[in-house]
């Protein structure tokens, strides 16, 4: 009997003996601490790339628009003047100067729907442009005109709308991004009448 209770005895004692539990959860709660850290490092990392991407995107889509917005004012100007300006012909200008004779006769619409482009294979862009580390090309192109609606042709001579399609890319060599940009815009072709963006034209 003396022998059934020291066996009891003992394993009361080795149940409250507890000093390797404490190392076990101390062990445990520090491996979660461990993990949790380099989930977020590793969330951090991933937001700062996306937003970094993001940037990339909004500064060539800017660069890109800046083309656009040079591009109204080459076919406003070229309107005006029915010739090409000096001040819009490389190197003051956007206009490479063995494209300016084409691009004039484009805008008054002599040349009609070309086949011309800004970027691949034989590209001959209507417009050139650096801004920031982006080298942007342009191309516009006369898609056609049409009477303006309700002009009066007794009043003398009559208003006609011009819609060109402006397609600008602006490209980064040194990461590789590029952003397109294309928009139509009606023009009528009367002196400082200007451009308006067309949607779904």
């Amino acid at each position: 009997m003396t022998m059934h209770h020291t066996n009891i005895a003992g394993l009361v004692r080795m149940g409250r003996d507890e000093r390797g539990a404490s190392f076990m959860t101390v062990m445990i709660l520090t491996l979660m601490t461990g993990v949790l850290g380099v989930a977020a490092l590793t969330m951090t990392g991933l937001e700062n790339s996306m937003a970094g991407a993001v940037r990339m995107v909004e500064e060539g889509t800017h660069a890109a628009e800046s083309c656009v917005g040079t591009a109204v004012r080459v076919i406003n100007m070229t309107l005006d003047d029915t010739a090409m300006p000096a001040t819009l012909i490389a190197p003051q200008g956007p206009v490479p100067a063995l494209n300016a004779a084409f691009l004039s006769q484009e805008i008054n619409g002599a040349l009609r729907n070309n086949p011309d482009v800004a970027i691949g294979a034989g590209n001959a862009p209507n417009l050139t442009m650096n801004v920031n580390n982006y080298i942007i090309n342009g191309d516009i192109d006369f898609l056609y005109s049409k009477q303006r609606m309700g002009d009066d042709l007794t009043g003398g001579e009559p208003a006609f709308d011009q819609f060109y399609r402006v397609d600008c890319t602006a490209a980064n060599a040194a990461t590789g991004s590029a952003s397109r940009v294309i928009v139509t815009f009606d023009c009528l072709q009367k002196t400082g009448e200007g451009c308006k963006g067309r949607g779904g034209v």
